[in-house]
């Protein structure tokens, strides 16, 4: 018989006992000769005759003993190799500098004039999809801008050539020089742009391509690799240890723990298991699960925030300080060329060294520089904000997030948990700990309310469970009270045990303590006798206080909305200062206080949970704090998807200093075309009695904008 081997993944085994079984049950299967479990790695090789026994059968038998099991090792996928291509240097570019060189070489030889127009004219051709762009920005988009001004300076060079290589083959050979390597650099130009956008945008892009690029999926109850892309709704899948999922969806059969940083920003692994929901991207640390997908690929929650900051980042509307320069700064180039030509030609030079100044302040020119300085930016930082866990959900909330002057946070997840912990367990003199957990579940189990849902989660996690209250009879249903032989049990609060009639006494100053430090408390009573009580609290969201200090260091006036106890209230405005708290507004109120702050050359955000539950038109900026994988909150212009202020202010610095990067960058871009005016025009014929030709000055344009381009746009 023909044996093959074969491993097998089992969820969850960790003793050696619970392996022993395992191995025994599956060797007695017919055509095993041998099968051995190893823990280290929650794995099983087996060697099997394939005729005699199937991979189906051996899983089956796994599953039997408690555990799921799934196969181990799957046939990849072959997927086709994309040659690397090179951005910068293509085959076009390289074979137009050389023409362009060729243009050059042909000086020595003014015989050969007219064979200067066949590489000036392989050049353009080479370069076709510039001159395309520049035609597109007349016809189309009419507004021209840097590609119809090296079009046209091409064209009068190329005329230029003509008309002066008649009477001086020299002359005209030196202006087709300058037009096929103005057209080769204008190329270059292109280039350079795409290269940049590519790195500005990868923080998104390689967002949008970390899903998994295959799954193993059931067809026809077998397990095969399929590609992602094939992956249907309602399609069952699994994932083991270490692997990403593929899919949103939830899960049927299994426990596992995952890793859900990468969509939520929450560290902390999040156990998951029949009737969980499961997001594409999360990682499974341990344990195996199958899922049933629900929704896949563009429709998953990961990439719909992707395709939400690759929507910014592509957004040209950034009001940039100098962005409605750029077509006064063309019409400034062009005065400035005429100007520099007609002032030589008047003081007495000839016409070929007043054309050359011409075509030199026109080559000059950067105005590409000038946009991009603003577009590889607001990409960049758009990016990297979403690696971050802050989505920008327009370029106007990226712009004004840096000019908040009044940040107006609502307490209830923005500031503290929306959840309460409990925090401290105190009984009375002869009753146990354990007796008043025991008697704490019986009552607050079957309700609903914050402070019951709290002490359940706590209890449950010391292995509290409902069988434990079966001597009870009597439970209310909706919890506060219960009986047990005689005795009668139940919980309220400060006001409604006095409301009973029943005298706190010596537990007086512990609760009024507790209630100082900004906890809820709930008393238990036996027989109208106080037996104990628990505290719990909405504990702060880790860096909150820090947050509020960073914000008003940035210098934004804060309000802040309390939703709490008074005492609640009390302690939050002792720890985090704001400017102002309201406690407890109603609608109407939140919205008088918005139109209030909404005054001229200032922005308000406002900070929430729910930020549609308020009117926005007193508002600048929304922003949507701890919206984890639910991406479409219309109302918000920010979208921070982990529970942290923290990551507003991130967002405010980031708005800050692009802000001022993109000033700062657009100043020196426009002191350099003063500059290069000034040296083209009338420096460097002054100094040399002769232009340079005007390739110089195109290739200063271009290390112009390679400067541009080549600045690091970190936003750390």
């Amino acid at each position: 018989m023909a044996l093959i081997s074969k491993t097998f993944s089992i969820a969850n085994i960790s003793i050696q006992a619970s392996a022993d079984t395992v191995e025994k049950r599956v060797r007695s299967l017919s055509g095993v000769r041998n099968a051995a479990v190893t823990l280290a790695s929650n794995t099983m090789l087996v060697e099997f005759d394939p005729d005699i026994t199937d991979e189906q059968m051996i899983i089956q038998t796994v599953r039997a003993c408690g555990y799921d099991a799934y196969t181990k090792e799957m046939p990849a996928l072959s997927e086709p190799e994309t040659a690397p291509q090179n951005i910068l240097l293509t085959k076009e570019l390289i074979i137009s500098a050389a023409l362009s060189a060729l243009c050059g070489l042909l000086w020595f030889a003014p015989a050969s004039y007219w064979l200067c127009f066949l590489p000036t004219i392989g050049a353009l051709w080479l370069n076709r999809g510039t001159a395309a762009a520049a035609i597109r920005e007349i016809k189309t988009e009419n507004k021209p801008g840097s590609g119809c001004l090296r079009l046209f300076t091409f064209t009068v060079c190329l005329l230029f050539g003509l008309f002066f290589g008649i009477k001086n083959h020299r002359d005209g050979i030196m202006f087709l020089f300058s037009a096929s390597m103005i057209i080769t650099i204008a190329g270059l130009e292109n280039r350079m742009i795409e290269y940049s956008r590519l790195k500005a945008s990868q923080p998104v892009s390689e967002l949008l391509s970390s899903l998994p690029k295959t799954a193993s999926v059931y067809d026809d109850r077998r397990e095969k690799l399929a590609n992602v892309e094939d992956l249907r709704e309602d399609q069952i899948f699994m994932v083991r240890p270490n692997e990403a999922i593929p899919a949103d969806g939830r899960v049927v059969r299994g426990f596992a723990t995952m890793d859900e940083s990468a969509l939520t920003g929450i560290d902390t692994p999040i156990e998951k298991s029949e009737g969980s929901y499961v997001y594409a991207n999360s990682i499974c640390l341990s344990g195996s699960l199958e899922i049933r997908a629900e929704k896949t690929g563009s429709a998953t929650a990961m990439m719909r925030l992707a395709s939400l900051a690759e929507k910014t980042a592509s957004d040209d509307s950034f009001q940039s300080p100098f962005k409605n320069f750029g077509r006064y700064l063309l019409l400034y180039v062009i005065i400035a060329a005429v100007t520099a030509a007609g002032g030589w030609l008047f003081s007495g030079r000839s016409s070929v060294f007043a054309a050359n100044v011409l075509v030199c302040v026109l080559s000059c020119t950067a105005l590409r520089a000038l946009k991009l300085s603003s577009e590889n930016e607001v990409m960049s930082a758009a990016g990297q904000a979403m690696t971050e866990h802050v989505l920008f959900r327009s370029v106007e909330a990226l712009e004004i997030a840096g000019k908040t002057d009044y940040a107006v946070i609502e307490q209830n997840g923005a500031v503290t948990d929306d959840e309460l912990t409990v925090t401290d367990f105190i009984t009375a003199e002869g009753m146990s700990e354990g007796r008043l957990e025991y008697i704490a579940y019986a009552l607050e189990s079957r309700s609903d309310r914050p402070f019951a849902r709290a002490i359940t989660r706590y209890l449950r996690s010391r292995r509290m469970a409902v069988t434990d209250i079966q001597e009870f009879t009597r439970l209310s249903r909706r919890g506060r009270s219960a009986l047990q032989s005689l005795s009668s049990y139940r919980s309220g609060t400060y006001d409604e045990i006095v409301e009973r009639g029943i005298d706190p006494g010596e537990w007086d100053e512990t609760i009024r303590s507790l209630r100082h430090e900004g906890k809820r408390v709930l008393i238990f009573t036996q027989d109208d006798i106080i037996i104990g009580v628990i505290a719990a609290i909405r504990p702060l969201i880790p860096g909150a206080q820090e947050a509020m200090e960073g914000l008003r260091g940035a210098g934004c006036e804060l309000w802040l909305f309390t939703d709490g106890t008074e005492d609640e209230s009390n302690v939050l405005e002792e720890r985090l200062a704001p400017d102002h708290v309201i406690f407890h507004p109603a609608k109407d109120e939140r919205e008088r206080i918005l139109a209030s702050l909404d005054e001229e050359d200032s922005v308000t955000a406002y900070i929430s949970m729910k930020p549609e539950e308020t009117s926005q038109e007193d508002v600048d900026i929304t922003v949507a704090i701890g919206t984890g994988a639910e991406p479409d909150c219309e109302a918000a212009g920010i979208l921070l998807t982990r529970n942290r202020l923290s990551d507003f202010l991130y967002a405010l610095k980031l708005s800050r200093r692009l802000n001022e990067r993109i000033a700062r960058k657009q100043t020196a871009i426009l002191i350099y075309h003063a500059a290069a005016v000034l040296l083209f025009g009338f420096l460097l014929p002054y100094i040399l009695k002769f232009p340079l030709t005007p390739a110089a000055a195109a290739v200063c344009a271009c290390v112009c904008l390679a400067a541009v381009i080549g600045e690091k746009k970190e936003f750390r």
